[in-house]
């Protein structure tokens, strides 16, 4: 900006005087005309954390972040002194083939279009089936080992795939020192996801370390450890439980490798972290933020070097707010996950399809997540900004405040003796159900939204082609360690369940679970309680059938008894209702007494008035979305 348009402006400032926080409030405070402040502008979180409408510059003196550099000082701004100008993160995407010779032709194929890194699962459906060398031969034909950097989840196989891959290294001839990587062997994540370990926990223990030495030897590019918080954060974890969690997974590894003779330097540098991000972007942002400075606080403690403190972090986006009806939401979803993740500085990134909890995703769809990385490198221009969150008033406290929470939930795990003796006790099982309780609480009050779901839901709309995926693969081996298992939780499945039920009741009856809308009045005075009602049924899959406004109860009553519709709500303006609810409902009872009648609106002091008419019940903006359409499906029939 040109000097003389600085002066401008400061000139400009000068003239107007800075708002106190005081004065700020008293003027929010008229706005809300007596409604209460803390309630209307104060939002919690499920990490306990209030989040407040307003935040000032003031409060950076009191966080860490002002005196922070990227590359410097505990990497809250990343482990990176210069971000991603020198090169972006990796694009890390999975290729959910099965098939060997299938999955090489789509990793060739996707290699070629802008990945440049591959996600390879041998745990979960569309596992690759790398089971021996002819296997690894035909999947990696044709690829260069260092074009690319691998990282594998196998579970308790992982030993086993390790083995495999570097006999393939060997094949190749390949330089093992270019080829970069991780192995993720996390045997408690296993323990946590599955509920079983088919070793006991002391030979899980030596293979962390055995599978360390190996990689420090034959893959010094790679990561033996992995940290992967994929079934806590899928399970409906908070970000602080997730990120609890995580680290002290991260430091009972450490704590394993040290009693095995490793230095806390060698150690962490065999530790990666592969975090999932939900649809809360600043708490997710803040969560990966927060994450590098926990774990170089704990690696600090431990006597590691500057440089062993430096978090080698990974995202993906998480499967907890996704969705099978109206999925090309998920699109949106995942783009807004992925720049939260980029702009928090993650080292690589995968970005799961859209279609992934309908079907195995196909090359379209592999294509939209791939080129979601692509726009934010090439488009976005990402990769120009160092840290470009820092500073942001908001984001350091929120960061700061995360740091704290997570800090407070690793302490109760590290108090229940560690990790595995929580995993297997079932204290993070049970907080986190306590939490995906709350959140599904929330959804069904619709204070938490998922668009299609339970908000402006598309009951006409197709579902995609090629829909179902595999079973899961069973596991027939013995269950030496046993803990409570983490369900994967979506939490759209209730709904999907609401919804299924509706389509088979379709399919029986020749049509969905109606409803009529029994209007009063003009449009103008009952549109408003129509569209509200309207949307609040079709999140189950009812059909809504609307009808042309009258004031008389006994032509309300006959157009309603000639729906053809068991559910009835009356909709228009509280004005109206005083007058022409009981009439209405009494005229309708006497026509069809088998009708469930319903109001659209809060009855307030009128409620024993109208049920004495014939009401059966009301829905309001506070009403229980969820359960009204469970119940009056179940009403129906259709459950």
């Amino acid at each position: 900006m040109p000097s003389t348009d600085i002066a401008n402006v400061e000139k400009l400032a000068s003239e107007f005087s800075a708002n106190t926080h005081s004065e700020w409030k008293t003027a929010a405070e008229a706005l809300l005309k007596g409604a209460p402040f803390d309630k209307i502008m104060l939002t919690p979180t499920p990490e306990r954390i209030t989040l407040q409408p307003i935040y000032e510059p003031e409060l950076l003196g009191a966080l860490p972040a002002v005196a922070t550099l990227p590359g410097q000082d505990g990497f809250l701004r990343g482990t990176r002194t210069a971000g991603y100008l020198a090169a972006p993160w990796d694009i890390a995407q999975e290729i959910s083939v099965s098939d060997p010779a299938a999955f090489n032709a789509a990793l060739l194929r996707d290699l070629g279009a802008g990945q440049n890194a591959v996600s390879l699962s041998l745990d979960g459906p569309g596992s690759l089936l790398l089971d021996d060398a002819t296997a690894a031969r035909t999947a990696f034909k044709d690829v260069l080992p260092g074009a690319l950097s691998w990282h594998f989840h196998a579970g308790t196989r992982t030993p086993a795939v390790a083995a495999l891959f570097i006999d393939w290294l060997a094949e190749q001839k390949a330089n093992a020192a270019t080829v970069r990587g991780s192995l993720n062997y996390d045997p408690a994540g296993v323990l946590a996801a599955t509920g079983v370990l088919d070793i006991a926990l002391d030979k899980a223990c030596d293979n962390v370390a055995a599978l360390a030495k190996l990689a420090a030897a034959k893959l010094p590019g790679f990561t033996a450890i992995g940290v992967v918080t994929r079934a806590y954060h899928n399970a409906g974890a908070s970000a602080a439980e997730e990120l609890g969690t995580a680290i002290a997974t991260g430091l009972a590894y450490l704590r394993v490798l040290g009693e095995r003779g490793f230095h806390i330097d060698a150690a962490a540098a065999q530790i990666a972290f592969h975090f999932s991000i939900g649809g809360n972007f600043f708490v997710e942002l803040a969560k990966l933020r927060a994450a590098r400075t926990l774990w170089a606080r704990i690696v600090a403690e431990l006597g590691g070097s500057p440089a062993a403190q430096a978090m080698h972090q990974h995202a993906r986006t998480g499967l907890l707010n996704k969705t099978r009806h109206d999925p090309y939401v998920n699109i949106l979803r995942t783009t807004t996950e992925a720049l939260g993740s980029v702009i928090a500085g993650v080292d690589s990134l995968t970005v799961g399809t859209f279609d992934e909890c309908v079907r195995l995703p196909n090359e379209f769809s592999r294509r939209v997540a791939r080129n979601t990385h692509v726009i934010l490198q090439e488009e976005c221009e990402l990769t120009s900004v160092i840290d470009p969150s820092g500073g942001s008033w908001y984001i350091e406290q929120l960061t700061d405040d995360i740091a704290r929470k997570a800090w407070e939930f690793f302490q109760k795990i590290e108090a229940q003796g560690g990790v595995f003796a929580a995993i297997k006790s079932g204290l993070i099982q049970e907080s986190i159900a306590a939490t995906r309780k709350e959140r599904e609480k929330l959804l069904g009050q619709r204070r938490l939204s998922l668009v299609g779901t339970n908000q402006y839901p598309n009951i006409q709309e197709e579902p995609l082609s090629e829909t179902g995926l595999p079973p899961p693969v069973a596991s027939f081996a013995p269950a030496v360690e046993t803990a409570p298992a983490l369900p994967t939780a979506r939490l759209a499945t209730r709904y999907e369940a609401l919804r299924a039920a509706a389509t088979a009741y379709k399919t029986q009856h020749g049509h969905g679970p109606r409803i009529h809308l029994a209007n009063i009045g003009p449009l103008r005075r009952h549109k408003a309680r129509a569209d509200f009602t309207r949307g609040f049924f079709e999140t189950g899959g009812f059909e809504i059938a609307g009808s042309e406004g009258a004031t008389d109860p006994a032509v309300i009553a006959k157009g309603a008894c000639d729906s053809g519709a068991q559910l009835v709500v009356i909709c228009g303006h509280d004005e109206d209702y005083i007058t022409q609810v009981p009439a209405i409902a009494q005229a309708l009872k006497a026509q069809a007494p088998h009708l469930t009648l319903i109001l659209a609106g809060n009855p307030g002091d009128n409620e024993a008035a109208y049920k004495a008419a014939g009401l059966d019940a009301y829905i309001f903006v506070k009403s229980d979305n969820y359960e009204t359409n469970r119940q009056f499906l179940a009403k129906l029939g259709a459950l």
